[in-house]
Formats: C-alpha cells, structure tokens, sequence
C-alpha cells in the first residue's frame, strides 16, 4: 500500500469548524443538585455509508446566568470516572463537554457511532491500529477523533452561557493525543492541558538516551508528519500545561521536555507526578486547577523555566538546579540503570544545598560509570505553581566523572519500617488520587509498616535488584490484619507487563503473620507459571486497605 505524506496543513486543507452547519439534537436533560447534564447527539460526518454520530455530555451549574468559560474533555477510553472529573471541573466553575470521541469513553447505551468503512476508529477495534495510518493521516482513527472534537467546539460555542473567549482543552491518555492536535489546528482553543501523553508515539521502544532517535520507516514519518502530537506541538500558541507520570507506561516521560519546547507559546509548564500511570493525583489536579485560574480565566505572564543540569565537580557528579524564583519545596527525582521510561524506580535525593540565590546543588551517587542516570526536579511555589524540570540524562563517564561510590544499598530489601513510604505508590479507584491514602501506621509490637486508607499498593522495582537475584530467590513480607482475609499478590513481567498472580491467607487476629511465596506459586490468567523472580518489574497488592505490611526481602 503506497502512502503519502501529508502535513497538518495539508491534512486540515479547506476544513473549518466553525463553519460547519451542525446536525444536533438532545435526547435528555438530567438535573440533581443544581448540576445539569444534557446528553447530545450532533453529525459530525457524512459519507456514501452514511453518517458519524458524536455523543457529548455538556455539564453546568443550572444557576450560573453569566457567560462562563468552557472545557473540552477528551478523556482515555479506558478510564471508569470520567463523569466524576467533569463534576469537579463543574465545581470550579467550568462549562464541560465531555466527549465521547470513539465510542467507548462512557458508560451507558449512549455511545458515538461509525460508519461501516470507519470502524477503525471505533472502539475496541481502534485499539489495534493506533500507530497506524492507512494511505495518508486521514485514513487514521486521530484525524477521525481530531475532527469530531473540533465539531463538539463548535457544539459548545453555540450554547448561550459559553464565554467563546475562554474556551479550553483537556485531554486524558489517548485524549490528550487528540488535544494537541485540536489545540494546533483550532485557533478557538485559548488553553490546553495534555495529561498522560507527550507525543513520539513512533519511537514506542525507542530509548530516548540510548541508540538512535530517528524515524526508521515511512510509515513511521507519515504518522509522525500527519498525526504526531509533536508535529502539531509546532503550530499551538496558547497556554499549554503538560502533566506526565515519572514511571508512565503508555508514553515517554523522556520526551515530555521535547515535545513542550517545541510549543510556540510562551506560557508553558511541565509537571512530572508521583503518581500512577491511570489515575490524576490531587496535587497534580490542584496544581491544575491553579494553572487554568492564571492562564486561562484571565492572561497570565509568560512562565519560569527552572532548570536542572548534571556538572563535574572535581570528578563527582553533581545536579545543579535553578529555580528561578524562591521555592517553597524541592524535590529531586534519580534512577540507575534503566533506559527504557516506563516504570522506573525512583529514589530521592535529600542533601541540597543552596549556593546562591534560586540556586542548588545536590550530590549524585555514581555506582558505575557506564550505567544511565536520569534525573529531574519538582519545585513548589508561594503562588501555586508546581513546575518540574525536563528528565535529564548521563552516562558518567562522558562528563569526564571519575569518583565512584562502592556502597550500595542492599536491593534484597525492598522495604522495612524504617524507610517511610518508601517507594511505594497507590492506586485506588477514585477519579482523583489522594496521595494521603498511602501512609505509615503500627502494627503489633509498636512496629511501624507500610498501608494504605483506600486502594493497592504497588512498587516498581530497580534494575540493581532484578539483576541481585537468583531463580532461587523467595519473596518474603510480614504482614498484619485483625481480620482473616485473602491478599492477591501480583507481579507483572517486564517489558510486556504480563501479569502473575498469587495468594496469601492471612488469619487475622493479634499478631504480625510471616508471608513467604516462591515464583512457581505465580500463575499467569491462562496457568503459566513464573519462571524466576528476576523476570518481574512491579510488585502491586490490590485491595490492600486494612493490612499494614513491613520487610518485603528476598531471600
């Protein structure tokens, strides 16, 4: 099949908008506690097999009078709280459309649907050819979904309360891939903020710090050229506000620094999370909200970049860091060894020290020469703002490092008492992440361990303990529950995150209950059994909330 190229100007070429005549209608309108939804149906295609019918939910306060900025909410197809996210984007007083651009973003009977010849990009077929595009760009499912936004903008700018000089963006996971391009192609659009996606799709196993970062066939550059984020990155002039997960499996947190600098606007951030790949936390959604009332509701100035850089001080590797204005908090972020992004393990570097005004410095341990180290760093500020920089890279011994440190930590132990939270996150299924549910409590003896109020618990392991084990190996935990209950335990292979699971009975009652589980005790969902533990990247618990555990080791 021969392809062809095509630009975003070419791909867009006598397409308006605006200027489409729009086929819609309301099929209900659901009010409870002053909050409105009403649930719409608008054509946003024709053809000889007949026609797209776009479902959008458009949300509001039934007392608002006033005209109010609005939000377009792409949302990941696989998210199960999207309704909640536009009630508290409601709640801040946003007009909210939320989209169902595929067919499978809410639940419920109501769903978009496509002709027969484009069921591409229908859900759950899309989901085998996202990265890739039949003859040209058009013939992709993100050209279908990036059409069908810029009708649901139209929709919303014909509701009379709307403010059309504030109209946003906001797009989830596969959402925020059609938002960058909506946001390059759609001078309506006066903010985006893109979470969980930060382009480069084509370079999908592509380490972005080792090997070369080009593009290696032509359907690789007509994706890129046509569809890429980071091609129409090139054309968006408002606001942008880019939220990524430090150890975010469906995009790379490598290149998030990337694809912003190529954003022509001025007003521009990026916030690299603590939290899991599927869920928001509260503070990346605070820090949201704060970002949109600065730069969307009223024209803020142009942003602070702080910086982070790895120098050679007399041999030793050193972060230097510029926050540009004075920081309330600082946190530095660093990984040993592991190339690919995708669920890292991170560990905190304390030791700051301030050399000069807005202006740090922290020592980097270097374990070997050779090995990556990647590193970024967060600051907090008085207004709000909470700004992370770009994922830095080295390898050692280019910079010219020669100092060398011989003790390492003992990556047997994965966690005890004494290591706080360790590295540890949580998930649980709420539509914000309250990073509060994962804490500390005591078990029996005045023993402290590791829990969490709601939710599992989940670790990504480092590269320096997979390679300490032996196919001998035995994970070992101690854990504590008043009441008798199963925990699962899985483990998910690496890279593929194929999922292996166990069981453990606890007994309940007054005392801490030793776990000890071998790799044959893990089975896959078709009964295969786990090789060795060294295989493995995460360690997550689900249901977890109740049991406080301690020294996870391998022995």
């Amino acid at each position: 099949m021969e392809l062809k190229f095509l630009t975003p100007t070419e791909v867009w070429h006598n397409f308006n908008a605006s200027e489409v005549t729009l086929d819609s209608s309301t099929t209900s309108v659901e009010t409870e506690n002053n909050y409105v939804c009403v649930k719409q149906y608008f054509t946003a295609q024709d053809n000889a097999q007949g026609s797209i019918r776009a479902y959008i939910e458009i949300c509001y306060d039934i007392r608002w009078t006033d005209a109010r900025p609005v939000i377009l909410l792409l949302e990941s197809y696989e998210n199960a709280n999207n309704r909640d996210i536009a009630r508290k984007l409601v709640e801040q007083g946003y007009i909210v459309g939320l989209l169902d651009y595929c067919g499978g973003i809410l639940e419920g009977e109501d769903k978009t649907t496509f002709t027969q010849n484009l069921q591409f990009a229908s859900y759950p077929e899309c989901k085998e050819s996202l990265n890739v595009v039949r003859k040209n760009a058009r013939n992709s499912a993100w050209f279908i979904w990036s059409k069908i936004s810029r009708l649901a903008l139209s929709v919303l700018e014909m509701l009379p309360i709307v403010d059309k000089a504030h109209i946003g963006v906001i797009g989830f996971g596969e959402g925020a891939h059609v938002a960058w391009q909506v946001a390059g192609m759609d001078s309506r659009v006066r903010a985006l903020v893109a979470i969980g996606d930060a382009g480069y799709r084509w370079a999908s196993g592509k380490t972005r710090f080792v090997g070369a970062n080009v593009m290696n066939s032509d359907e690789e550059l007509v994706f890129s050229t046509g569809v890429g984020a980071e091609t129409y990155a090139k054309f968006i002039h408002c606001p942008t506000f880019l939220i990524v997960s430090k150890s975010a499996y469906s995009t790379d947190v490598d290149r998030a620094g990337d694809i912003l600098a190529l954003v022509q606007s001025d007003c521009k951030q990026l916030l690299i999370t603590n939290g899991n790949d599927a869920q928001l936390t509260k503070t990346a959604f605070d820090a949201i909200m704060n970002w949109l009332r600065k730069n969307f509701m009223v024209r803020g100035e142009a942003s602070i970049t702080p910086t982070a850089a790895f120098e050679n001080v007399d041999g030793r590797l050193y972060l230097r860091m510029n926050t540009v204005q004075n920081a309330t908090k600082i946190q530095v972020n660093v990984c040993y060894g592991e190339p690919r992004s995708d669920s890292r393990h991170w560990d905190s570097l304390d030791a700051l020290q301030k050399v000069d005004t807005n202006l740090y410095t922290v020592g980097v341990p270097v374990y070997d020469l050779q090995e990556l180290i990647v590193a970024y760093a967060t600051f907090s500020y008085e207004n709000g703002n909470i700004i992370s920089t770009p994922i830095q890279g080295i390898f050692p011994h280019k910079l010219g490092i020669t100092a060398v440190d011989m003790i390492r930590e003992n990556y047997r132990i994965m966690y005890d008492g004494s290591m706080g939270l360790g590295s540890f996150s949580c998930l649980t299924k709420d539509a914000i992440l309250d990073e509060s549910s994962l804490t500390q409590a005591y078990g029996p003896f005045e023993i402290k361990g590791i829990t969490v109020k709601n939710g599992g618990l989940s670790l990504c392991r480092s590269a320096a303990e997979l390679k300490a084990l032996d196919r001998t190996s035995t994970l070992h935990f101690d854990a504590y529950s008043p009441e008798a209950r199963e925990l699962r335990i899985n483990m998910y292979a690496y890279p593929e995150m194929k999922r292996y699971t166990a069981y453990a009975k606890l007994n309940g009652g007054e005392f801490w209950q030793k776990i000890l589980l071998d790799s044959a005790d893990f089975k896959s969902d078709e009964g295969k059994t786990l090789a060795q533990f060294r295989d493995t990247k995460i360690l997550a618990i689900p249901h977890a909330a109740g049991v406080i555990f301690n020294n996870f080791l391998w022995i």
